[in-house]
């Protein structure tokens, strides 16, 4: 028998009023308003347990964490509250905050900073890109200023070879400090460049990259976008809303993809792979991946998306003899050059998503003979074949599906 709902709710009581008085211990480190929203969106971030946001969970903790720290009544609980309710979500930061109130009234003392919180706001962005025809992501860096603090800059990375999640969050100087800091290096590093961007379209970018991280399964992320994700939620609550942002990726239809890999065949790149069936099966494959999971599309060929390709998508979803993956470099090496081409890609960029193909040739082997490594759908083709049955005929899978079904289940 499991524990009863009171059981339940005495144990989530007592690990609340656990996290208040840590939390109302540690309230009084901040020196300043910027300093007391990051440390109230690490609060928050700790009990954003699951990979998947919940906001059934974030109601649940927020709220209950607000009436823990009013309990405790003593001034790190109201500074605990104050930071709380700057960063947090409507549904709980207004409960925060009129506990935070009713604690003042009764005389207790705030920290220096409580003023100071929220007052930031946002007077430009940026926004830092690749100009190497990969783009593989983009920062989104947006200054804020509020009275008698020196302005502060925040910075989003969205990974698009990832899907377009948040990637990593970072905090800087004013960006007149991260144009002068680029000017001197980053351009020399990497083919970067920075471009004014409107307000309204940064928030419009960052909200959705956070919206696709809240749908994300245990994303690969950098480890402080846990948290300080409160506090970029809160800082883009600030932003003008309506702006417009790039296309989401348009669906490509068969009637496309096929054209595109004539193109191919027809090119100087490919054309001495015509009447190659197998040849023509890897750049098929290459144009349904890039054309269902890749940013920008079948013609987006980095040196990661040659990675991800490779040594991921490859293995988890093509089902093919061992001798059509030894093909597989030396026509896709044919096809990024196509793709790069197509795209414009500088020369240099291009040589080094080509090298990727080469350089990913043993790891793809491995990938592809693992059966660890494959999909559910690729293991279950395999079974299938090799149990004699006509994928091709809706009742012979059917069939083998329930006793593929029984057979895990036993």
């Amino acid at each position: 028998m499991g524990p009863s709902d009171h059981e339940m709710e005495r144990e989530l009581a007592e690990v609340l009023g656990a996290m208040a008085e840590i939390a109302a211990a540690g309230a009084g480190e901040p020196s300043d308003a910027l300093e007391a929203e990051q440390w109230a969106s690490c609060l928050v971030g700790t009990w954003r347990v699951s990979p998947l946001r919940d906001p059934d969970a974030d109601q649940l903790f927020g709220s209950g964490l607000a009436r823990a720290l009013e309990g405790l009544g003593d001034p790190g609980s109201l500074a605990a509250l104050r930071a709380l309710a700057a960063v947090g979500e409507e549904s709980y930061a207004s409960l925060a905050r009129q506990a935070a109130d009713r604690l003042a009234r009764t005389g207790v003392s705030e920290p220096a900073w409580a003023g100071d919180l929220g007052r930031a706001r946002p007077v430009a962005a940026l926004l830092m890109c690749e100009y190497d025809g990969f783009d593989d992501g983009v920062s989104v860096m947006v200054e804020f200023a509020a009275p008698g603090a020196e302005p502060h800059t925040l910075g989003i990375y969205i990974d698009h070879n990832l899907g377009g999640p948040v990637k990593d969050v970072f905090l800087a100087g004013p960006l007149a400090s991260v144009r002068e800091q680029f000017e001197r290096r980053g351009a020399r590093e990497r083919l970067l460049q920075l471009c004014e961007l409107d307000l309204a379209e940064a928030r419009t970018r960052v909200e959705r990259a956070l919206e696709i991280l809240d749908h994300t399964f245990d994303p690969q992320v950098n480890e402080d976008v846990r948290p300080l994700r409160a506090l970029v939620r809160a800082r883009m609550r600030m932003l003008p809303e309506g702006g417009a942002a790039p296309q989401e990726d348009r669906e490509i239809n068969p009637e496309e993809r096929a054209q595109l890999l004539a193109e191919f065949l027809d090119s100087p790149e490919g054309q001495h792979w015509r009447g190659d069936e197998d040849a023509a099966d890897v750049a098929g494959l290459a144009i349904d991946f890039g054309a269902d999971y890749n940013h920008g599309g079948p013609l987006r060929w980095s040196p990661v998306v040659v990675e991800i390709f490779m040594t991921g998508w490859l293995a988890r979803k093509a089902l093919r003899e061992p001798r059509f993956f030894e093909r597989v470099p030396d026509v896709l090496r044919d096809w990024v050059k196509f793709a790069g081409h197509r795209r414009a890609v500088p020369a240099a960029a291009l040589r080094g998503a080509v090298v990727a193909v080469r350089s990913y040739r043993g790891e793809m082997m491995q990938a592809v003979n693992d059966p660890e490594a494959w999909g559910p759908a690729k293991t279950f083709a395999l079974a299938a074949q090799q149990a004699g049955v006509d994928l091709s005929d809706p009742d012979a899978v059917g069939a083998f599906v329930e006793h593929y079904n029984e057979g895990l289940a036993a």
